[in-house]
């Protein structure tokens, strides 16, 4: 069987050369999983996602459904035997991978999904769903809602003019590192008295965790690149901004925008004051829904010309950023209930960059904040990376100590 794509399913294909469209989830379990009752978790989600293990057809966006894919999804390894990384092949299916990593007395589960099938929200969604599953709940009445039709009636009300795209000023790149090309990943956790100071901070002075991350970010990547414009583009969740959905709807589809959000360093500046910059252009860009204009396009596109033509077209005006930012969310942890195994940790990350792009993500649980990236590059490459994420967890803990 197969299942039609949506318009907004095209946007992760525009830019394959560089990003391999992948997300990546790690949990560690306090107790060891039960495979074989994760794998019929894995089936039983399938009847609310059956796109979950198909192949993706590119020409055509839609997915396919394919046999005997079940048996592929997940993969176990001792911690010693680690690989590190899962390799899935979107245009094969299917659309998820699994490797349970077993340690002595508790697992590591590491999940990769397809960024063609959902977004970092919608990748949340389906893991509550597959936890549901594993904990035996009646999942008969669920429905996924993929479409963004609904929120874009929602949001374009007749008074409102169609926002117009801009053109958003270049960022220069990164410096370019000598070395044989590996695949590296940095973590930084901030605990959770850090993260709440941070946020109780935050509110008192009117500005958004996402502006302090945002500028904590540009001045890490200010004080080692020398860079100070910068434009990073910002995840905007359409599920924020849309009609509510119904307890029983569960979104694991592509329902997010993008935002150029540009951002100058001056000598000297403090986190509070490039945070209060960011937040008067977040402020304008959401007030002029900035974040519509893009799903417009490729939707109005999409009505008349075949996906590849839409592709092709939308392509000439994506420009890549090489640096980014993804923020997560918070993961509600009264949602994860994978039997009666406590998860002790989890954190979401985006796919292995080739560098001199770079992502900085950022996840929360139990109101702890891991700041993470995944690269593909050279030892000093993963050298830098790992500055950016020490800087920006520095830059975080001095504001935040009143510094």
């Amino acid at each position: 069987m197969n299942y039609r794509g949506e318009p907004l399913d095209l946007i992760p294909t525009l830019d394959l050369a560089q990003t391999y469209p992948l997300l990546e989830c790690t949990l560690s379990l306090m107790h060891p999983v039960d495979v074989a009752r994760l794998l019929t978790a894995v089936k039983t989600t399938q009847t609310v996602v059956p796109q979950v293990l198909s192949r993706y057809n590119l020409r055509r966006n839609r997915f396919e459904e394919q046999p005997a894919r079940l048996q592929q999804v997940i993969e176990e390894y001792d911690a010693s035997h680690d690989p590190g990384r899962g390799q899935l092949d979107v245009l094969q299916g299917p659309q998820l991978k699994i490797q349970v990593i077993h340690y002595a007395d508790y697992d590591q589960l590491r999940l990769i999904m397809s960024r063609l099938l959902t977004d970092g929200e919608g990748f949340k969604h389906y893991l509550y769903l597959l936890a549901a599953a594993y904990d035996g709940q009646d999942l008969t009445d669920f429905v996924n809602e993929r479409s963004v039709r609904r929120i874009m009636n929602f949001l374009r009300h007749p008074h409102r003019p169609i926002p117009q795209s801009s053109d958003a000023p270049a960022a220069e790149g990164f410096p370019q590192l000598a070395g044989n090309v590996h695949h590296h990943k940095g973590e930084a956790l901030i605990p959770r008295v850090e993260s709440q100071q941070l946020r109780r901070l935050a509110r008192q002075q009117g500005v958004t965790m996402n502006a302090v991350l945002l500028s904590a970010y540009a001045l890490a990547l200010f004080s080692l690149t020398g860079e100070r414009q910068l434009v990073i583009p910002y995840q905007v969740d359409l599920r924020l901004h849309g009609p509510v959905a119904a307890t029983n709807v569960v979104q694991v589809a592509n329902l997010t925008s993008q935002m150029p959000v540009a951002i100058t360093v001056h000598e000297g500046d403090t986190l509070q004051e490039v945070a209060a910059r960011t937040q008067a252009t977040l402020t304008q860009l959401h007030e002029s829904l900035a974040y519509l204009a893009p799903l417009v396009e490729i939707n109005r596109m999409s009505r008349a010309l075949p996906p590849e033509l839409v592709r092709r077209l939308a392509g000439k005006h994506h420009e890549s950023a090489t640096v980014s930012f993804a923020n997560f969310g918070h993961v509600d942890q009264t949602r994860l209930n994978f039997g009666n195994i406590p998860v002790t940790q989890i954190y979401f990350a985006g796919t292995y960059r080739t560098m001199p792009n770079f992502q900085l993500t950022v996840s929360a649980y139990h109101d702890a904040w891991t700041l993470a990236f995944r690269m593909l590059g050279s030892e000093p490459d993963y050298q830098l990376g790992i500055k950016i994420l020490k800087n920006v967890v520095t830059q975080l803990n001095q504001w935040g100590h009143g510094k």
